[in-house]
């Protein structure tokens, strides 16, 4: 893979101690996204109170740094077509082949294995057409439009069908448009989501439409992308010291314990949530030196962020209760405390995860670096983006 030197992320200062030039990755970044994956896993694997509520901020957070990631390959990408050196559609070629590659594999392998289960046993929202719904990413329209029936274990699909949806769209915007329009454009997105918020809940919308609603959604990633756009901003040492980041990050994290419990404030004002998820992205982008960056770089959650996107899709498919089934074929039976059936979950979850990035997601990965001829383009074009810098050398 292709280096970029990551002291030009974003940052004031080079991150010695926690940046690994030669993966071209920000520091922390994988550490945020296993937050936000863990806070989904307890979400939808436990029963305390307001629990729905942490995988709402968790899946936020992912929104919100995928937008900023996104903006920023696209920013880079236009930044070459402003110079001459591609062209728009060769960039958008090679944005939708990468991204294709990245998320369509695991994807709709995991369809596929359901749908060939699908001829031997039924499963709760997995029918005909329920199945076509999930194969073109309509998920998030489907649960809008029937936000009380059961969707089985199929309804996380929903931010991935809205990321999509946001690809299709903003690609083409920001490829074909000055990328000095980056900040205006991010938050057209913003107030188009908080405005669809508004209205959802003055016409009382049920909150599972309001929650997968693609404009909210879009809104959200373009908290992310507006991020983005602040790389020649030079903000006060204060805001992104290393208080100030665990500041944003404990509040990331008691905003679902203390307002998740009022669940009419919840529903108008969590999304919110989604200003402060920029906000400590952009803090740990632009001060890597700090304690919690290396907290969050830390080996465990470093790992877990890597293997995030299919430890988020697998994640709703394992349960302790089938482990009781292939135990019981065996003749024997098993029985443990509810903390044991979630560690032993989120174990299968993760080995399997960890499986799939390395013998099956990353393959493919290079597959799609050398078809663009551009060996790591991606997180190279997103450091670079992300970069200070990076605007005046292109002029």
């Amino acid at each position: 893979m292709a280096t970029v030197d990551q002291n030009a992320i974003f940052a004031a200062q080079p991150a010695k101690a926690v940046a690994r030039p030669a993966e071209d990755r920000i520091a922390g970044f994988d550490g945020v996204r296993a937050v936000a994956v863990l806070m989904v896993f307890i979400s939808h694997k436990t029963t305390l109170p307001h629990h729905d509520s942490y995988g709402s901020v968790g899946v936020w957070l992912f929104l919100v740094l995928s937008g900023m990631l996104i903006s920023s390959i696209l920013s880079e990408m236009r930044g070459k077509v402003e110079s001459g050196t591609q062209s728009s559609w060769r960039s958008m070629g090679d944005f939708y082949l990468r991204r294709s590659l990245r998320i369509f594999p695991l994807y709709y392998a995991c369809l596929s294995v359901f749908a060939l289960g699908s001829l031997f046993t039924s499963f709760v929202g997995f029918s005909r057409m329920e199945a076509t719904i999930y194969a073109l990413y309509g998920t998030n329209i489907y649960i809008e439009m029937t936000p009380t029936a059961d969707h089985g274990h199929f309804g996380h699909l929903w931010s991935l069908a809205a990321e999509e949806q946001f690809y299709l769209l903003f690609a083409p915007i920001l490829l074909f448009t000055p990328r000095k329009y980056l900040a205006r454009i991010c938050i057209g997105f913003m107030l188009a989501g908080a405005a669809m918020l508004a209205w959802l809940v003055s016409v009382k919308t049920h909150p599972n439409a309001i929650h997968v609603d693609p404009l909210i959604a879009f809104g959200m990633l373009g908290v992310g992308g507006f991020v983005a756009s602040l790389k020649n901003l030079k903000p006060p040492a204060w805001l992104v010291s290393a208080q100030a980041q665990a500041a944003a990050g404990l509040t990331l994290i008691a905003i679902p314990l203390v307002f998740g419990y009022f669940r009419d404030t919840w529903n108008v004002w969590g999304p919110l949530t989604c200003l402060v998820a920029g906000l400590f992205l952009f803090q740990i982008a632009r001060n890597q030196q700090t304690p919690v960056v290396a907290f969050l770089n830390l080996w465990p959650l470093r790992s877990l962020g890597r293997v995030s996107y299919s430890f988020y899709v697998l994640h709703q498919f394992i349960h302790f209760y089938e482990v009781e089934a292939v135990f019981r074929r065996l003749h024997m039976s098993i029985d443990a405390p509810l903390a044991v059936q979630l560690a032993l979950e989120l174990f299968i979850t993760v080995a399997l995860a960890t499986l799939s990035w390395h013998f099956f997601e990353r393959p493919i990965l290079r597959l799609g670096a050398r078809l663009t001829a551009r060996e790591g383009a991606e997180a190279s074009s997103a450091t670079a983006a992300l970069s200070p810098g990076s605007q005046k050398a292109m002029r």
